[in-house]
């Protein structure tokens, strides 16, 4: 009771001190660990809510797509009128070559007795070839764009198709989701209680933990954009062999980085086993735990790309859907040519204790 006055009086005077803030929801506290069935029904009440974030995404991305197809149809209509006009010319012309009238015109140079005459007709016919191959020139590049403009209309079609799958997909996804929550509420010992705690979870990740994941996440991303910076002051962890270079870096040097580049980071550690990458932290009442793995990419651009396995944040797994966006929008890729622009990454690996890079030398 005294721990519960105690928190109203904290509420009411953050409210006083912050009038208009939102005071975040606190971290539901459970008196003992999870039972196996309410964990499924809280990490299904998390799923529901992240899968429901990114059906909005993906609603927002259709609806830029409609808009960019019917933006180039627009201009395509527009195109398509314009090079009528240079169609009918272009045909003008090439009727003329093909049916002999312009061989006859060169034909009527030679029957010209005079220097002078014969200059002046040479002139007035380079004159009307010149016409010709600009009419001709107008007619293609003009066909050129309504050519690409086609091409990007159907990409943009087929991204339309793509984008209407997934939210279909995501959609019946959040609905099955909700008909097993249901049934596990209903089959419960204390439906009461299993909405409730289901309900705290929800607000609680709503309220502050994707906030503060996503913080930390930023904070992640940024340190790992000074990685290059930081292998160019220590020479040590590259090995020159040849036309070979290689690239070590230990988990405990790579925790010492991270610390050293945020407050955010101190409590987070980074550890290396083979073909996985580990990542544990904690932040006041969190606790994250993230594994994945590198591979080495060359499209856009050479790099090590990370990829996210398993994200769980106070011991319930968040879906694909939270981990895609974390990707997508957190950069946490290394690229070699920021340490030395003529090095592209060959292979990577992890092995207990170090993540190693071939590098070789490439454009």
């Amino acid at each position: 009771m005294r721990r519960l006055v105690l928190f109203a009086v904290a509420v009411m005077l953050l409210m006083a001190l912050f009038p208009g803030k939102i005071v975040p929801t606190p971290p539901p506290v459970y008196a003992e660990p999870l039972a196996e069935t309410t964990r499924q029904l809280l990490e299904k009440g998390l799923s529901v809510v992240e899968i429901d974030r990114e059906i909005d995404r993906i609603s927002g991305l259709r609806k830029e797509t409609e808009k960019s197809i019917a933006l180039n149809e627009a201009k395509l209509a527009e195109r398509q009128l314009a090079i009528a006009a240079q169609r009918e010319k272009a045909g003008r012309v090439l009727r003329a070559y093909y049916m002999g009238q312009k061989e006859a015109m060169l034909g009527v140079l030679v029957s010209f007795k005079s220097l002078a005459g014969l200059l002046r007709s040479w002139d007035l016919m380079d004159t009307i070839f010149e016409a010709d191959r600009r009419t001709l020139a107008d007619f293609n590049r003009e066909y050129e764009e309504i050519r690409k403009g086609q091409e990007k209309l159907q990409k943009d079609k087929d991204e339309l198709s793509r984008v209407a799958a997934d939210l279909a997909s995501q959609r019946d996804r959040v609905a099955a989701l909700q008909a097993e929550i249901r049934a596990a509420i209903d089959g419960s010992a204390d439906p009461a209680i299993a909405r409730k705690q289901l309900e705290e979870i929800q607000s609680y990740w709503q309220s502050a933990g994707l906030y503060e994941v996503r913080r930390h996440f930023s904070a992640l991303a940024k340190a790992m954009n000074k990685l290059p910076d930081w292998i160019q002051e220590h020479p040590e962890a590259l090995k020159t062999k040849g036309l070979s270079t290689t690239l070590t870096l230990s988990d405990a040097q790579l925790n010492e980085f991270l610390h050293a580049q945020s407050e955010l980071l101190k409590d987070f550690s980074i550890s290396f086993k083979p073909d996985l990458l580990s990542l544990q932290g904690k932040s006041g009442s969190m606790e994250v735990a993230v594994t994945g793995t590198y591979t080495v990419e060359n499209e856009p651009k050479n790099a090590i790309m990370f990829h996210m396995n398993t994200l769980v944040f106070n011991g319930l797994a968040l879906p694909d859907t939270t981990r895609d966006d974390l990707v997508r929008d957190f950069d946490l890729g290394f690229y070699p040519q920021q340490v030395m622009a003529y090095l592209k990454a060959d292979s990577v690996s992890l092995e207990e204790g170090r993540l190693i890079v071939k590098l070789k030398i490439g454009k």
